[in-house]
């Protein structure tokens, strides 16, 4: 009888030990189930968020990348090629010229209709009877009328002028393209060794563009109405009339950010974030591009 019980105890003890081995079992399964699932949902977030980061590196990536013409601010450019220069038009469309949001080569006379196609370039010619001064008040007139809606900054420089343009998008972040402000190539400070030149061009808002046109350009008593007279005196004077600003071209240590020629760069000579070089071979234009956007010591960032 004593046996009997005992086994029945034992019986009952081993049952209630194979409940509670079957109820941590089912629990480890459980939890073990929520992980599974919990890691699968992170990892589909994860998978999604990786990509969406991704997409925005691979955007950040693009805006960087001398093709993706130079982020937010839409900038024309202007180039004025000489008689002597023509040749140059094709070599500045296959360096920097392809970066701008637009690029204008002027020229010659004025008897061919410039493409209205954005992000690319065209020709535009103009009478040779107007030098200097007066064919400005002309290009910047047609750009005016055909152009002014369209871009937020307007850059004229030479055919002998190489234009880093991401560091042009730099100078203007702090910038609207509604302030009266225009930049010119005159405006640093200059030091000891080093020359100062007009084919780092100018830069003007479309603000200032507007004020030139509507309020200056047919109005003797605030532009002159002579073809002669030098560029960068005339430009000045006739957008201190209108009330146009004179931005500095200078870095925050005093450096130029407009360069002129190539032959006077020293270490410590100019910006970091310097803008124009002035190439008076076209295998400058070619030495340059490859300098900027395909040299890469190792070792560097």
């Amino acid at each position: 009888m004593y046996k009997h019980v005992v086994k029945q105890q034992e019986q009952r003890l081993h049952l209630l030990l194979m409940l509670l081995l079957g109820l941590i079992f089912g629990g480890c399964i459980s939890r073990l189930l929520q992980l599974a699932r919990r890691e699968f949902s992170s990892n589909g977030s994860a998978s999604t968020d990786a990509s969406s980061n991704g997409q925005t590196a691979h955007t950040l990536y693009r805006w960087r990348m001398p093709s993706d013409h130079n982020g937010s601010q839409r900038i024309l450019c202007m180039v004025t090629v000489r008689p002597v220069g023509k040749k140059r038009q094709v070599h500045i469309e296959n360096t920097w010229g392809k970066r701008c949001h637009k690029l204008l080569i002027l020229n010659g006379n004025k008897n061919q209709q410039p493409n209205n196609s954005s992000r690319s370039s065209s020709t535009t010619r103009w009478s040779s009877s107007s030098i200097s001064w007066g064919r400005t008040r002309e290009y910047l007139h047609h750009v005016y009328t055909h152009y002014h809606g369209q871009y937020d900054w307007f850059l004229m420089v030479t055919d002998e002028t190489y234009v880093i343009m991401e560091n042009l998008q730099h100078l203007l972040i702090d910038y609207s393209p509604e302030l009266p402000i225009y930049f010119d190539s005159f405006t640093y400070t200059q030091k000891e060794n080093h020359t100062r030149g007009g084919s780092g061009g100018n830069l003007f808002s479309r603000e200032a563009l507007h004020r030139f046109v509507t309020l200056g350009h047919g109005n003797s008593t605030i532009c002159s109405s002579h073809n002669y007279g030098l560029k960068h005196v005339e430009i000045a004077r006739c957008f201190r009339n209108v009330g146009v600003t004179l931005g500095s071209s200078s870095d925050a240590h005093g450096l130029p950010l407009f360069v002129n020629k190539l032959v006077n760069i020293t270490l410590g000579c100019c910006s970091k974030s310097a803008i124009t070089f002035n190439c008076v071979t076209i295998k400058c234009f070619y030495v340059m591009e490859y300098m900027v956007y395909k040299l890469r010591p190792f070792g560097l960032s």
